[in-house]
């Protein structure tokens, strides 16, 4: 269906616990992730960053992405530079932008993300990491 033959039926709530999560357990990169919903112009998801560990290093190609840090702390690599991040911050990362995330404390990171238009999830990686680079 188009976004233009919705109508107010198709608003819903979607619970974080009627979702599956994806747990994905590579050293260094240990996170859970629930895809919580697409549409035809966007993708949301929640992913939790186990203490000291990374998301994957990747880009999206066709895709803005907009990330609210819910709790915790970390650092988003985003090509040569390093950037802060804490609850309440905001990253925007245009298309086509290598970036990586990082929890960098002893607690869980939690972030929500949005990509738009809707683009896979790179739970894997589509680029070298950091480290595989030097």
């Amino acid at each position: 269906m188009s976004s233009s033959q919705m109508t107010e039926r198709d608003a819903k709530v979607i619970s974080n616990t009627a979702v599956e999560p994806e747990r994905i357990e590579l050293e260094g990169f240990q996170r859970t992730v629930t895809k919580l919903l697409e549409t035809t112009r966007m993708t949301f998801h929640v992913a939790t960053f186990d203490p000291q560990q990374a998301g994957s290093h990747h880009v999206h190609p066709n895709s803005e992405e907009v990330t609210y840090i819910i709790s915790g702390a970390g650092a988003v690599t985003v090509g040569t530079r390093t950037l802060e991040l804490s609850a309440g911050d905001l990253f925007y990362g245009p298309p086509n932008v290598p970036h990586q995330f990082r929890n960098t404390t002893n607690e869980p990171l939690v972030l929500f993300s949005i990509y738009s238009p809707p683009d896979e999830l790179p739970l894997y990686g589509n680029l070298p990491t950091a480290n595989d680079e030097a």
